[in-house]
């Protein structure tokens, strides 16, 4: 529930409990003690079931129709994305993908994408379906592929505080969370349908600026700092360590780095996808220091491709590479922790090798032109940020405005940036994340396996082996979108 329950509030703990008049739902408890141990390496967990024998009782529970209550068959469809055995390149049944057009299909069925009429389940229909439309943009940006739901088709309003009444989530959190994923499923949906115009450049540029100036204080990254009683602050120091509002902004520099890349390699770097990505080893260089890698989900591992690819556009600069390359190595040890956990995360981890591999064979260019500059409107969206988590930001903000760079805390500060490096230094090389893919998918079977044997006699057929050799080269690993050399914008009608 702590790791889990903040980025899909539709499930309360007292719903998994057994009292007078109530029995909790098998199904559900299945698909919860399957997050549960994807999240978690305690022995006790590990000892009563393994994730695949979770996952298998779940889903055996849902083909058989045994719950016959919908909302909670879909909440439980929504958890079982924290399976996904394999990534988007395999056809599978078992995957994040599948399950959540899975859920949105019997979400369609209910009607949850119209607007509840008052009443006491009206804020969980809301937030079922926006945690529906969450994971829906998040994954078709992991994967490439069309989103499952059009939001013109839904009159769902958007979440407020009074939807977590009597819920035990951060509403606050899940709020911008929802807001923050629905702007980079837009984002994909452009770059896939090529249709990135000037104007819908604008208008998401104008949402992300928006975001960060109505994030709540206690999910900043960054607050202003006066070093003296009464003196304007001015500063921007760190705020302590959030681990839920760290993960929030993932997303958002994610967003940032894919909007301002460049089109082509033959064009120049950008430096707000150069900066965007350094934020997001930061980020992530806590996450290894702190051992918590193993609490993030499998859309972790399309951030870091993301924001590795932007940083190899730093090669051809001595002066950026030496920082830049620092940063690469936090990205690739967090991809080998993801790995570890999510087998998905396999191909984004190879492709991120290869990346690695081939960048010493790369001659750089003498007199190079300098990464595009930063325009008004980048600048503002990195308005508000410090550079305690960008290590390429004191070397490539110089020329920007002064809030923009000078940043710090104050000595006593127990989060000091020196400590958190001391601890990185120490922790990357031995970093240890008990379960590993095999121990936790075991006997996880691929698809040509998974067809009960009883369906295929019902249906009068015989099992037919999937070979890798048929579906060579017609699916794609998480985020191999990113890593295809288009240029496209010419063809948009501006």
């Amino acid at each position: 529930m702590k790791r889990c329950s903040p980025w899909m509030p539709i499930v309360e703990r007292s719903w998994l409990t057994e009292r007078t008049g109530h029995q909790p739902s098998i199904l559900l408890l299945q698909a919860v003690f399957l997050a549960a141990s994807r999240v978690s390496s305690a022995p006790a967990v590990t000892a009563y079931a393994s994730s695949n024998e979770f996952y298998r009782r779940a889903r055996a529970l849902f083909w058989s129709g045994y719950e016959k209550n919908t909302i909670t068959v879909i909440t439980a469809v929504c958890i079982l994305h924290w399976y996904n055995p394999e990534g988007p390149e395999h056809v599978s049944i078992n995957t994040s993908g599948f399950w959540n057009r899975i859920g949105v299909g019997l979400a369609y069925q209910i009607g949850l994408h119209r607007e509840p009429p008052p009443g006491r389940d009206a804020p969980l229909r809301r937030r079922l379906w926006w945690t529906l439309y969450a994971r829906d943009c998040l994954i078709s940006a992991g994967h490439g592929r069309p989103r499952a739901i059009n939001p013109d088709d839904s009159e769902v309003k958007p979440l407020t505080p009074e939807d977590f009444y009597g819920c035990s989530s951060n509403g606050q959190l899940f709020i911008v969370y929802v807001e923050i994923s629905a702007l980079l499923g837009d984002l994909t949906q452009c770059y896939c349908r090529r249709s990135l115009s000037r104007q819908k450049r604008v208008n998401i540029e104008n949402a992300l600026y928006r975001w960060t100036r109505e994030l709540p204080e206690s999910l900043r990254l960054f607050r202003r700092y006066s070093p003296t009683e009464g003196a304007p602050a001015h500063r921007l120091v760190l705020m302590p360590y959030n681990f839920e509002a760290r993960q929030l902004h993932v997303p958002y520099f994610i967003t940032l780095a894919i909007l301002y890349r460049p089109i082509s390699p033959s064009n120049l770097p950008s430096a707000a996808a150069i900066l965007a990505s350094s934020f997001i080893a930061g980020i992530f260089e806590d996450f290894l220091a702190r051992d918590e890698i193993r609490f993030l989900g499998p859309i972790f591992t399309f951030y870091l491709l993301a924001a590795g690819v932007g940083l190899m556009s730093c090669f051809p600069y001595p002066h950026l590479w030496e920082r830049a390359e620092q940063d690469l190595r936090i990205i690739y040890n967090s991809q080998k922790e993801l790995a570890k956990r999510w087998p998905s995360a396999i191909g984004s981890l190879k492709a991120m090798q290869s990346i690695l591999d081939e960048a010493p064979k790369v001659a750089r260019p003498p007199d190079r032109p300098q990464p595009t500059p930063l325009t008004p409107d980048q600048q503002a969206c990195f308005s508000g940020f410090g550079t305690d988590l960008c290590r390429l930001g004191d070397v490539m903000l110089a020329n920007y405005p002064h809030e923009m760079v000078e940043s710090g805390r104050p000595e006593d500060d127990q989060y000091a940036r020196t400590v958190s490096d001391m601890m990185t230094a120490g922790i990357l090389a031995e970093l240890k994340t008990p379960m590993d893919a095999a121990a936790a998918l075991e006997e996880y079977l691929p698809l040509a396996t998974v067809i009960d044997h009883n369906t295929q006699v019902a249906m009068g057929g015989e099992a037919t082996e999937i070979t890798d050799e048929m579906l060579y080269n017609q699916y794609e690993g998480i985020g191999n979108w990113l890593l295809r050399d288009w240029d496209w914008n010419t063809d948009v009608a501006w």
